[in-house]
């Protein structure tokens, strides 16, 4: 059994492990090995801990935690940050340990999210994930549609990332 609830810093150390470790393993093939193998736990550890200060009216971080209350998954979003002309608010980063794929809690984390962005008065939402991402089939099970694509570069490697939107954050409720 799997709870959703807002991030506290006592998160901090779970949330980091959880996006270097599945940074770990989703990017394999796709981000240079060497890249991977560097990432490193506390500079994260940092990072979330001025994020979930900021968590608040309109940015927001859920955790999902296992019965033990440790963290398994997690997922980020608030204000679109590119100024998109259509999608105001955006899916920043959802991860889920591997281990815990296909028991539906990142389809609830992102209805979570969906509400509470609905709830700071946001319609409307984009995801970016890099090409080749297996989250891609996932967005699209959501009925993410096609937005657009930039290139993107991570540890030397040319990348390119989609973005999937939702004109309508109801359907995601």
């Amino acid at each position: 059994m799997v709870t959703i609830r807002p991030a506290t810093l006592q998160d901090v150390e779970g949330l980091t492990h959880v996006q270097v470790d599945t940074w770990r393993t989703t990017y394999r093939g796709l981000i240079p090995d060497d890249y991977l193998a560097g990432l490193t736990y506390e500079p994260r550890q940092l990072w979330w801990t001025q994020v979930i200060g900021r968590a608040g009216a309109r940015n927001f971080v859920f955790v999902a935690v296992d019965e033990a209350g440790q963290v398994v998954g997690f997922i980020s979003g608030g204000p679109e940050r590119s100024n998109h002309a259509v999608y105001k608010s955006e899916l920043y980063a959802i991860y889920i340990l591997a281990n815990q794929h296909g028991q539906g809690i990142g389809r609830e984390l992102v209805r979570v999210l969906a509400r509470s962005l609905i709830q700071a008065g946001f319609s409307s939402m984009l995801v970016w994930v890099l090409d080749g991402n297996p989250a891609q089939h996932f967005y699209q099970r959501l009925g993410g549609q096609y937005v657009a694509s930039k290139p993107e570069q991570i540890g030397g490697a040319d990348l390119e990332e989609i973005a999937y939107g939702w004109s309508d954050l109801h359907v995601l409720l």
